[in-house]
């Protein structure tokens, strides 16, 4: 009872430790977390409370990322049709070569890959770069893009991944710094979405491909484009981004993996630990709090379990598991001392992040639907946004309760953006800018 308490009311400083500040840096935000500090607006519509839409041209499914007065997406333009061009040989859960998803298209045109800023003031496109332009290496998922892994800024450079089709850094006005490729990264057909991080002078890249051979994870001189380290890896293609927790004695590096939870050393990419895998395609990312970090998958099999981070006897490293009501691909939230799962479909769960107990599970959204979006949160409200562009306003809190929709009349897959009061949704054909307006 008393080690429960002591980490519940770890959780609760771990949700008000969110950085205050103007800026969503990366995937999901300040420390990958999917949590906002401030105030943003609860309400609005295809036009109420938009202070501007722009248009984005292409598909994409990186998020916006914000830092000052720009915002910044990946977008990839199909252009002619290839005839003829073939994707590489993939291999199947038994390691037998020709595989083919049924749903794996795309390497047979031409792709054009863009990274876009804005200004966040108006919306207007501050600068455009063009990183490829021609045959792709491999194909995607046909609800993937080839623009589907979300940049990292420091304020003073951005960093996009394109994975087979490589990385490259740009100052925030768009002068390009460098360039880097690990060449084709094959994933059976079914495309990228793991984005990059930073930790510190370094760029962080998961390049979990195949059934292992070939994976890898890096760190990356931030300035120059030089590998600093690169460790292999065994763990078979996977599209969640690693997450670096600060466990008071040091920062780990925690990536995810069907067949292990490994966590490294960010400065020079050392394993300090392993643990059970999530067994499905790991493409939900981490969250953590309390000194849990929190995992979950939903394609072989529904898992979500909590792992102790930092120094742990291995026999002891997992906290707790539960075997429903995980999602293929939305990450989940761990906010307002509850631990948040939500299913493909909208169904919500909420468990006790110390123990795993069910606080409540079956919580629905108001009409059928299907989510791509991860959910994100402030203000002791959590957002979960539809591929039909609609975003559930639901109340922080140990009862399910949706306080209202709101939609803005276009398709969504990108997660949501909450920066300096506004709300940054990115729309299947627009950038959405959300905020109070007279």
């Amino acid at each position: 009872m008393i080690r429960a308490l002591c980490l519940l009311l770890s959780f609760a400083a771990a949700t008000s430790a969110v950085p205050a500040d103007d800026n969503w840096p990366q995937w999901r935000g300040p420390n990958g977390l999917g949590i906002a500090a401030g105030s943003y607006p609860d309400t609005w519509s295809a036009t109420e409370n938009v202070a501007w839409k722009t248009e984005i041209p292409g598909r994409g499914l990186s998020s916006p990322v914000v830092w000052g007065n720009r915002v910044f997406l990946t977008t990839s333009i199909a252009g002619e049709q290839i005839p003829g061009r073939i994707a590489p040989d993939h291999l199947d859960f038994n390691h037998e070569p020709g595989y083919l998803h049924p749903d794996s298209v795309g390497v047979d045109y031409v792709h054009t890959l863009k990274v876009l800023a804005f200004d966040t003031a108006d919306g207007e496109l501050a600068w455009e770069r063009t990183v490829h332009d021609g045959p792709v290496y491999d194909n995607r998922h046909r609800k993937n893009t080839y623009a589907s892994a979300t940049v990292v800024t420091d304020g003073e450079r951005v960093y996009a991944s394109f994975e087979s089709e490589g990385i490259y850094a740009f100052d925030v006005d768009g002068i390009p710094r460098w360039e880097l490729s690990f060449g084709g990264m094959a994933k059976a057909g079914l495309g990228p979405g793991t984005s990059p991080i930073l930790f510190g002078e370094l760029l962080i890249l998961q390049g979990d491909q195949e059934m292992g051979a070939g994976s890898f994870i890096a760190g990356i001189d931030k300035h120059t484009g030089e590998v600093v380290w690169k460790t292999e890896r065994s763990n078979r293609r996977s599209w969640a981004t690693p997450l670096l927790l600060d466990t008071g004695s040091r920062t780990e590096l925690i990536a995810s993996g069907a067949e292990a939870v490994v966590a490294y050393d960010p400065a020079t990419g050392a394993e300090l630990w392993r643990t059970d895998g999530t067994r499905s395609h790991p493409i939900p990312s981490f969250v953590a709090g309390g000194g849990l970090v929190f995992a979950s998958a939903g394609s072989q099999s529904k898992v979500a379990f909590a792992i102790r981070a930092g120094v742990a006897p291995a026999e002891d490293r997992i906290a707790w598991r539960y075997n429903k009501g995980t999602a293929y691909v939305p990450s989940p939230i761990l906010y307002d001392e509850c631990f948040y799962l939500m299913t493909d479909r909208g169904i919500v769960t909420c468990l006790d992040p110390a123990t795993g107990a069910v606080v409540y599970e079956g919580g629905r959204v108001p009409v059928p639907a299907t989510f791509t979006a991860s959910p994100v949160a402030f203000d002791d409200k959590v957002l979960l946004t539809s591929e039909d562009g609609d975003t559930f306003v639901m109340r922080a809190g140990t009862t399910h309760e949706i306080i209202r929709t709101n939609s803005i009349d276009e398709p969504v897959y990108a997660s949501l953006a909450l920066a300096g009061g506004t709300i940054f949704i990115r729309g299947a054909q627009h950038l959405f800018a959300i905020r109070d307006t007279p």
